[in-house]
């Protein structure tokens, strides 16, 4: 099995490859959304990178605290 990769842009929900060439006549695939970092995420303190991860794993303060340690511990 062979893989290709190509860049596509999607507009109103529509695929378009940038290299339609590329492409052959017909197979399937799959497809990865690539979404743009936006200024809001690009520029974050190391502590808000945290409690969003904290958030996004579902940490409580004891699973967080504990978790920080053992990144302190590696860090050493």
């Amino acid at each position: 099995m062979n893989y290709v990769t190509l860049e596509v842009e999607i507009d109103h929900g529509r695929v378009v490859a940038k290299e339609p060439a590329q492409l052959p006549e017909k197979a399937t695939g799959l497809l990865t959304i690539l979404q743009p970092i936006t200024p809001a995420t690009a520029r974050r303190t190391p502590l808000q990178a945290l409690e969003t991860l904290q958030s996004q794993l579902r940490l409580d303060e004891k699973k967080a605290a504990e978790w920080m340690a053992d990144v302190r511990e590696a860090r050493r």
